[in-house]
């Protein structure tokens, strides 16, 4: 597992991978648009200010084509990465009652 910043350089390199294989940019901004977040919170991402929840990893990680293993720097099941961020800032996280399940 990763520090934050080494987090943000695999998500920066995941956008260039992204954009290699479409030959087209795919910037800061488009990687908002696509996860509904903001170009800040991309930026704020890759420079390591915080751990994203693990949905909104998974997100980015399907939207640049490459796997969580990829991001994360090996294989790791949800409770694990909570457990390994556990203390970590986390970008936001969803009340139970929130939860559609």
């Amino acid at each position: 597992m990763y520090d934050p910043k080494k987090l943000g350089q695999q998500v920066k390199a995941a956008r260039e991978i992204r954009s290699k294989k479409s030959d087209l940019p795919f910037t800061q901004r488009n990687l908002a648009q696509k996860i509904g977040e903001t170009s800040k919170w991309v930026k704020r991402l890759e420079n390591g200010e915080f751990y994203p929840d693990w949905d909104t990893l998974a997100l980015i990680a399907d939207t640049c084509g490459v796997d969580m293993a990829f991001l994360l720097g090996e294989e790791m099941e949800q409770e694990e990465y909570e457990e390994a961020i556990r203390g970590g800032r986390v970008a936001r996280t969803i009340p139970y009652a929130q939860l559609h399940i």
